[in-house]
């Protein structure tokens, strides 16, 4: 065993013992690990207390695609509503934008139950095709129609009474109409759709 300096210590490993104590102390290895593990401690507060990196920059949002909006859909329901009326039929009529996504739907008084859901099937078609829903009735019983209908839950309606809305050469909704006759339903889709 190795003898230390000073012979009232007696040299233990990392630590020292006293004779006259019988206590031991920390040597230099004791030291430096208690420096290095206060150095570690102290840098993670630091870094802790850093400020957090800014929030990245969010990518450019596509451009909005052209759709028919609340007010204008409106205005074309209360025209489809007047051509309705004078032609004495009470209709639902419905508005959607190009992807088929209602926009706005209305149901005359003693129009039937079903004339908003069939409306809105009927525009659905419309502007999914751009094209009038009469226009798919030899379509309708191809396996090409029925499987995409099943994609759709089967809410197109290929029937007599909707037309696409066009703005600027550009599909950009179809308005729908059911409760009369095909041709009264598609009349007053047309005189709505002309007031984009």
């Amino acid at each position: 065993m190795a003898r230390s300096l000073d012979p009232g210590f007696e040299n233990r490993g990392h630590c020292v013992k006293s004779r006259e104590n019988g206590m031991r102390t920390p040597t230099t290895i004791s030291w430096a690990l208690t420096a290095i593990t206060l150095t570690l401690l102290a840098t993670a507060q630091a870094l802790a207390q850093t400020a957090p990196a800014p929030a990245p920059t969010p990518p450019a949002r596509p451009a909005p695609i052209p759709r028919p909006t609340l007010a204008q859909s409106l205005k074309a329901l209360e025209a489809a509503v007047a051509n309705a009326s004078s032609n004495k039929v009470a209709l639902g009529c419905a508005v959607v934008d190009v992807r088929g996504d209602l926009v706005a739907l209305t149901r005359m008084d003693d129009a039937g139950f079903l004339t908003a859901s069939i409306a809105q099937g009927k525009a659905l078609a419309s502007a999914l095709f751009g094209r009038p829903s009469g226009e798919f009735g030899a379509m309708a019983s191809s396996p090409f129609f029925a499987s995409l209908n099943a994609s759709m839950q089967n809410r197109l309606i290929p029937a007599q009474g909707a037309v696409p809305i066009l703005h600027e050469g550009r599909v950009i909704g179809a308005v729908g109409c059911s409760g009369g006759a095909p041709a009264q339903d598609e009349m007053a889709a047309k005189a709505a759709a002309a007031t984009f």
